[in-house]
């Protein structure tokens, strides 16, 4: 019976229920367990710290293509926090288009949001992507924003 109704999917159709099942069990898992904690805080260090990558055309190719697979599915193409994950979430996911969430981010807080996630709501990923990988998509979340690189914070 399962033969049959797996042959009544296309391949195409298959893959996206798989996809939306191991994305619900993710991103479940990521907030049940999230539940009362909270990303530990930026080390000075890290929150003054300088982006090590430089931005240019390839750079922010290669960060796109990190953006698009881990981040699209909660914040969307275009980064408003409307990708096709975020209706199933307690809260929205930021608008990182918005030059007023991003602008008074330094890099390091950025980088560190990315390492850490933002429990409950967003997962960290920190071993899932390198350093390089996390700072990149600092450049990226800079592009995007439209917002210049700094690294003294405006946040509490």
């Amino acid at each position: 019976m399962m033969e049959a109704a797996l042959k009544l999917m296309s391949r195409r159709n298959g893959r996206f229920v798989l996809f939306v099942v191991a994305a619900f069990l993710v991103f479940g898992a990521t907030i049940e367990l999230g539940l009362g904690q909270q990303a530990p805080p930026v080390p000075p260090d890290i929150r003054s710290g300088k982006n090590p990558l430089v931005s240019s055309e390839a750079a922010l190719v290669k960060a796109k293509k990190i953006y698009m697979e881990n981040c699209l599915q909660c914040h969307g193409e275009t980064g408003k926090g409307d990708g096709p994950m975020s209706g199933m979430l307690k809260e929205r996911p930021a608008d990182l288009s918005d030059p007023a969430i991003v602008g008074p981010m330094t890099d390091g807080e950025i980088f560190w949001a990315a390492t850490k996630g933002r429990p409950p709501i967003m997962p960290a990923f920190e071993s899932k992507l390198t350093n390089p990988e996390r700072w990149s998509l600092v450049l990226f979340l800079r592009d995007l924003s439209k917002t210049k690189p700094n690294t003294k914070s405006h946040n509490k």
